[in-house]
């Protein structure tokens, strides 16, 4: 009885057993979709792709149709790189102080006066301007910025705002003849004097070249080979009262012959043509962008390297787009100690 009850236990959790495998079992996997099912799923997939794009399109992405394809693409808003590029490019500017040193200017000529129905040679003046120093701060404005054709322009307004300076005037005056060597004789005479930077406003235009520089966005300056603005110095009201000393300080028949030379109109066309000044090229460095793609990957402890491939480059109104394949990095053998 004993082996019989055993017997028919051991039936009865078979039993149980086999129904519970024949009930929870997984379904059998059914045919393989046919060629034509295979289609039908391509072009929902296509469908939603396009939907997807249009849907993107109308919130204001109307670059990404044009945006280079890739296992990851990377999208910059044009407004975020205005402003990097505004701050960037006007910090450069901001309180720039321009020095020019030691410009020497030289005029000389003949002094001619009326003698009965001619004219007569009566001297020659020499008059030599040694600037030792002039200095103008420059202050930036907002820039231009624009995008197209893998470039970024920039215009940026700037205004000389304020700068001083300090020269020598020397005036030689030669008689000729002895009638003006009685009256005058030689004069060689040299005044100290400053004067003040005219305010002026300037543009300053260049552009960034945009490139993918390996795994990152870099913008490189293109501006001209010589970028530089002109600075003009007017004398100060001090400078002009000694100038007129070097002629009120002569004789009365001496002043008639130096004031024929005019030392104002001829130091005011000196200075008038102004002075160029070079703003160094390597005051502008590149601009790495905060935007990029890490060359490993950290997975629970064990790094994987990366190879990234980039795809292409578009600069459109809206964005930057950066397109980029990524696949493992080949393994490479262990080197031999």
């Amino acid at each position: 009885m004993k082996r019989a009850a055993v017997v028919a236990g051991v039936l009865v959790v078979a039993a149980l057993a086999t129904l519970a495998y024949f009930r929870f079992r997984p379904a059998l996997l059914g045919p393989p979709p046919t060629e034509a099912e295979l289609q039908a799923l391509l072009e929902r997939r296509d469908a939603l792709q396009k939907r997807l794009g249009e849907v993107i399109l109308a919130n204001g992405e109307k670059s990404l149709g044009k945006a280079p394809r890739g296992g990851v693409m990377i999208g910059i808003p044009t407004d975020f790189t205005s402003s990097i590029l505004e701050q960037v490019v006007t910090g450069l500017f901001s309180e720039l102080t321009l020095t020019l040193k030691n410009l020497k200017v030289h005029k000389e000529g003949p002094v001619r006066v009326k003698v009965v129905m001619a004219k007569k040679t009566v001297g020659k003046y020499v008059l030599d301007v040694h600037l030792h120093q002039v200095q103008g701060i420059l202050r930036p404005g907002k820039p231009d910025i624009g995008f197209g054709g893998n470039r970024i322009t920039v215009g940026l307004p700037v205004k000389l705002a304020s700068g001083q300076g300090n020269a020598d005037i020397r005036l030689q005056w030669d008689s000729k003849g002895l009638a003006a060597n009685s009256m005058c004789g030689d004069v060689d005479v040299k005044k100290t004097v400053s004067g003040g930077v005219i305010p002026q406003d300037y543009r300053l235009n260049g552009a960034f070249k945009i490139a993918s520089a390996g795994t990152s966005i870099t913008l490189s300056p293109d501006f001209p080979e010589e970028l530089e603005v002109r600075i003009f110095v007017a004398p100060s009201e001090e400078a002009w009262k000694a100038v007129d000393e070097v002629v009120q300080e002569r004789s009365s028949a001496c002043k008639k012959t130096l004031e024929k030379i005019d030392i104002k109109q001829i130091l005011g066309n000196i200075l008038g043509k102004g002075f160029n000044v070079k703003i160094p090229q390597k005051l502008i460095k590149p601009v790495r962008l905060p935007a990029g793609i890490k060359q490993s990957l950290e997975i629970q402890g064990m790094k994987i390297a990366l190879e990234v491939k980039p795809t292409g480059l578009l600069v459109s109104s809206d964005r930057l787009w950066y397109g980029a394949d990524i696949t493992l990095e080949t393994a490479k053998p262990p080197v031999a100690p």
